[in-house]
């Protein structure tokens, strides 16, 4: 059993800027992977345990997606190698319902930084890299 990261409180008191930026970091996770919520991480983790909280999920999350794809083309490249048709009916599949379980938990890490409230990305689709 793993220990959880330190949850940050809901807060009524989270500043306008802390919730612009974590919104940021989740939705830069969709267009460019960890590299969006890398750097708000890197620059504002150490203003906020709410910043830093949500900007490791997005950083977790889009990691753990970007090493998943990277099985997925590993694996369609194997099959490429014995038929075109199999690699692509099962990767491209498999990456595209990556991409929407991504999606989902994002935008739910997007709308729990809206409110203020920490979110949890469950374990089986997120590895803890960055605490």
């Amino acid at each position: 059993m793993t220990s959880q990261p330190p949850r940050p409180v809901p807060d009524p008191q989270v500043r306008e800027g802390e919730v612009t930026s974590a919104t940021f970091g989740y939705l830069g996770a969709i267009v460019l992977g960890p590299v969006i919520p890398l750097i708000v991480y890197v620059v504002k983790a150490r203003r906020s345990p709410f910043l830093r909280y949500h900007a490791a999920a997005a950083v977790n999350l889009s990691l753990s997606c970007l090493l998943y794809a990277l099985c997925c083309a590993i694996l369609g490249g194997l099959l490429a190698l014995d038929s075109i048709t199999a690699a692509l009916v099962i990767a491209l599949p498999l990456g595209f319902g990556l991409w929407v379980i991504m999606l989902t938990y994002l935008i739910r890490g997007v709308v729990a930084a809206n409110r203020g409230e920490p979110y949890d990305i469950p374990e089986w689709i997120c590895a803890r890299i960055v605490r």
